[in-house]
């Protein structure tokens, strides 16, 4: 099941995916049961309730019709995981696994929806893409042990983790130029993990101008899903509607000789298999 969260003229709403429209179960939810946004849902544990009440139901809105919001709209927390895949430039050689990941975090204004422009900063021509699988956690978790993880998940869905690489390199931090707003996306939609049973089996294609530019497979990741929630749990209490973006296959904009930045009018694409396409173009600030 694929769900969505949209904006409807002055409302905002959630539904399923049907066809090429979205079942709109916005009023039905609210007003019996107070769920004001899929964030909720997931807090409730009420997924299924969702389920039931698109069973039988035709698509209320055509795709055309919404503007798409995030999948989770207001995540908790986004927590980003760098250098996950081997040889991540050209030429460099994979190496030793590294004892522990690369995390650090991103404020939600740093990304936009599907259909959204993302944001070349006026501070830097360095725009870079990533196309990365996203990870929404369904429930509360705190020392969650990696053979009972991916019972925390929710769904799946598609992430360009875009980073300002010279503000990236400012000293040894990677915040800043993982912040700028509207520099990333998220989207179009969250796939629920019953329809995904094994998250290490899925290509992962980025595309400029229809170009892939990146090709790859989460099975290829140095620290897996299971073992990432994990560790993220030991530092942070997992929350329902939190995001965990795992990881961006080679090669990026900065690892191209010369480096081929995102520019305004590009069209970026972020393919997951058994998910979707995530499409934004660039625009300058």
């Amino acid at each position: 099941m694929k769900l969505v969260s949209f904006r409807h003229g002055a409302r905002d709403g959630f539904g399923v995916l049907s066809g090429d429209g979205v079942i709109d179960l916005t009023a039905a939810f609210f007003f019996e049961t107070r769920y004001a946004n899929l964030r909720e849902v997931l807090a409730a544990n009420a997924v299924d309730e969702l389920r039931k009440a698109a069973e039988n139901s035709e698509a209320d809105l055509g795709l055309t019709d919404i503007t798409f919001a995030l999948p989770i709209p207001n995540p908790p927390k986004i927590i980003c995981v760098g250098q996950n895949y081997p040889e991540v430039g050209a030429g460099k050689p994979a190496g030793n696994r590294p004892e522990h990941p690369n995390v650090f975090g991103r404020f939600r204004e740093s990304f936009v929806a599907h259909g959204e422009s993302i944001v070349r900063p006026k501070e830097s021509d360095q725009l870079d893409y990533e196309g990365e699988l996203g990870v929404i956690i369904g429930r509360q978790g705190r020392h969650i042990a990696e053979a009972d993880a991916l019972s925390y998940v929710a769904g799946y869905t598609c992430v360009n983790e875009g980073s300002v690489r010279d503000w990236q390199r400012h000293g040894s931090q990677n915040f800043p130029g993982k912040n700028f707003r509207h520099s990333g996306s998220m989207g179009p939609w969250m796939v629920t993990a019953d329809e995904i049973p094994d998250p290490g089996k899925l290509k992962i294609t980025t595309r400029v101008n229809g170009e892939i530019r990146q090709a790859g497979e989460t099975g290829q990741m140095i620290f897996d899903i299971p073992f990432l929630i994990s560790y993220v749990s030991k530092f942070a209490q997992l929350e329902p509607g939190d995001v965990i973006s795992t990881g961006s296959p080679k090669v990026t904009a900065a690892d191209t000789d010369p480096p081929a930045w995102l520019k305004p009018g590009d069209a970026l694409e972020v393919e997951i298999s058994g998910i979707g396409t995530l499409k934004n173009a660039v625009e300058a600030e």
